[in-house]
């Protein structure tokens, strides 16, 4: 048996970019939401302290598709702090016979894009028609993708950054005035002032508790929340909840992990918290926003479906060299 072809994070980055990834993200959640998928995840804290690190174990499956995925993504503050990259690998296994077709070290890359995918698809479907201020939450990688990824969508003109360092905050705020020629792009001098300035919120901490009060969000805002991603973290209050439509990415994986899971705990019922999974909207079972008036709530833990389309998308770039 010939061994699989291993493709480096500096060979993805080369070929593909979250823009490729929107549109098939689109398909992924319609066929979980279809039944058609075999999302699992495993979360595990080797590390001292959850903050310290944790390893992400996904594993994905779809109906129809030739390959099926399971992907470790590791998260070490080490890393982060000393600017290197993140570890990790996706394995593709072929789904007539299990044998491994590729090994993609992507140094997190592709988890990252399809992330940002997402969020560009959920800006689409729920958005309101016009975006002038964006704010976003977080000062890593999300925190700069999805600004990327909401600005694909709709093209806005001012940006507010907040972050727990302000120093990284100012940072990224420089590089996306000019990376996205905005007019306005500042520091928030704290959360709520950058809460209550957005048209569409982005939620990109590794908080363990709620740093958004529901009584600060308004009318007519999108909230794309992706940093809350295990049962440790959470940046939503219960109140945020219960003020929005919630969609979710997947209800099982919202139930165990994230603002729903924290919310959950403190008594209230999923029924309550979520009004549809985000592949019920694009398949049209579901309305998605209803009126422009609507506090719109997108809350992304991720599933495995997600990484099957990534995986895909990304050895179809290299498929003359793959076994």
């Amino acid at each position: 048996m010939t061994a699989p072809r291993m493709i480096s994070a500096t060979e993805l980055r080369a070929v593909i970019g979250f823009q490729d990834l929107i549109d098939p993200m689109a398909e992924a959640f319609r066929q979980s939401s279809a039944s058609e998928a075999q999302n699992g995840l495993i979360v595990m804290f080797p590390a001292d302290t959850p903050e310290e690190g944790d390893v992400y174990v996904k594993t994905g499956a779809l109906r129809g598709c030739d390959i099926h995925i399971v992907k470790i993504a590791p998260w070490f503050a080490v890393n982060a702090r000393e600017g290197r990259p993140q570890g990790g690998f996706v394995a593709v296994l072929d789904s007539r016979t299990g044998h491994a077709r590729a090994i993609i070290a992507d140094e997190h890359y592709l988890s990252d894009i399809r992330t940002a995918a997402t969020g560009a698809l959920v800006t689409r479907w729920l958005a309101p028609e016009r975006v002038k201020t964006v704010s976003v939450l977080g000062t890593g990688t999300q925190a700069y993708l999805q600004a990327l990824a909401v600005h694909h969508e709709r093209p806005f003109s001012r940006l507010s950054i907040w972050g727990r360092d302000p120093a990284k905050a100012a940072a990224l705020a420089a590089r996306l005035k000019i990376e996205l020629s905005l007019d306005a792009c500042e520091v928030a001098r704290d959360v709520e002032t950058a809460v209550r300035a957005a048209d569409v919120l982005v939620t990109a901490t590794l908080s363990r508790q709620p740093i958004v009060q529901g009584e600060w969000v308004k009318p007519g805002q999108l909230v794309i929340a992706v940093g809350a991603d295990d049962p440790t973290k959470c940046e939503l209050d219960p109140t945020a909840l219960l003020r929005a439509r919630v969609f979710v990415d997947a209800r099982e994986t919202a139930a165990t992990n994230g603002d729903v899971f924290h919310a959950i705990k403190a008594g209230h019922n999923i029924d309550q918290l979520v009004a549809a999974e985000l592949g019920e909207v694009i398949s049209g079972q579901v309305l998605g926003r209803m009126s422009q008036d609507d506090i719109v709530i997108a809350k992304l833990v991720g599933i495995g479906a997600q990484d099957v389309i990534a995986a895909q998308c990304a050895i179809g770039r290299f498929a003359n060299s793959l076994v």
